[in-house]
């Protein structure tokens, strides 16, 4: 047999096993990934939708619902939306909103909003690709004050340098902008979408991805 006939054999080979190799790896990392996830995602809902009359970003509180969110989702506008209910009655929505023209993209935020009167009760950054730690910089308590426990119409949502009421983190005038920018997406759609969002069936698979992007 030709040499060169032996090393493309030999090539097939280890290419076929190293393929099958990473396909195994990727069945056994896949399920524990995926769980991992959904821990991530129950833990944030968790903390932006906390049980109080007037949410306070710096005072630890239990979570307002009593149902599993994470199997009452829903798509809207490719915005998933998880219904937080107490009492079998939807009491606040955690809503995955994206802050556009980020310094480096997006940032992915979920959005904690009371169901019957658009009170802003948590934020929590998601994903983004901004400066390292900026996420932990606006979970920030203090930062979040300014915010927190507001309705709608009760500040001025832009930051002080456009004329709002919001502190931008120092450094982060574009970033601290995106943030309210997802802020202000996921307002919207509880004030212009509510009926819909209280009516809507539930997604039948919890991790589908609902991204208009």
């Amino acid at each position: 047999m030709p040499e060169t006939l032996k090393m493309l054999i030999v090539l097939t080979f280890i290419a076929g096993a190293a393929g099958l190799g990473l396909s195994a790896m990727n069945d056994v990392t896949r399920a524990p990934i995926i769980e991992n996830e959904r821990n991530f995602t129950l833990r944030s809902i968790r903390k932006v939708l906390p049980d109080a009359e007037k949410p306070d970003p710096c005072v630890k509180m239990d979570a307002v619902f009593d149902n599993e969110p994470m199997n009452d989702a829903i798509c809207v506008d490719g915005h998933k939306i998880y219904r937080a209910r107490k009492n079998g009655e939807l009491v606040g929505l955690a809503i995955e909103s994206i802050g556009d023209k980020a310094y480096d993209g997006t940032i992915l935020t979920l959005v904690g909003v009371r169901m019957n009167d658009g009170v802003l009760t948590g934020i929590e950054v998601l994903r983004h690709r901004e400066t390292p730690g900026l996420g932990a910089l606006f979970s920030r308590c203090e930062y979040q004050q300014q915010m927190v426990g507001k309705g709608p119409d009760d500040i001025k949502w832009s930051v002080k340098k456009d004329g709002g009421d919001i502190d931008q983190l120092s450094g982060a005038t574009i970033s601290s902008r995106c943030m309210l920018n997802a802020i202000a997406k996921a307002q919207r759609l509880w004030k212009e979408r509510g009926e819909e969002i209280a009516g809507a069936a539930p997604l039948e698979d919890s991790q589908e991805v609902c991204d208009a992007r």
